[in-house]
């Protein structure tokens, strides 16, 4: 997988996420492209606003409740749904807050639960 920060990472990607489609290709199933994306959202820096689905994936990534989530970045976990429903952005002082949690977890080692 190609980040968007140029790295490439090599991933192996449990069998139970792949399928065989209707012209004989291999392809991801919904479980699978939701394991790549937990794996793409704990390895991107945030360089910006992060996309819903980014916090929503990275929550996941770090196997974290919205409530947990919260705690850890200082904001309620209702700002942490509104931040994955897209009808509130992070702040420039939770983006960092996210940055560091996110950081603390890829130094200790995430693991991405499959």
């Amino acid at each position: 997988m190609r980040l968007p920060d140029g790295r490439t990472i090599y991933i192996d990607v449990p069998g139970r996420f792949t399928a065989v489609d209707r012209s004989g290709e291999v392809a991801f199933t919904s479980e699978g492209v939701r394991f790549l994306d937990r794996i793409r959202a704990a390895a991107t820096p945030l360089r910006h606003a992060p996309t819903p689905g980014y916090l929503a994936a990275l929550r996941d990534a770090l196997a974290l409740t919205q409530k947990e989530m919260g705690e850890l970045i200082g904001v309620n976990k209702l700002t942490i749904s509104r931040w994955e429903r897209g009808t509130l952005r992070p702040s420039p002082e939770s983006i960092r807050a996210l940055e560091r949690l996110r950081k603390t977890a890829a130094r200790k080692g995430v693991l991405v639960a499959g």
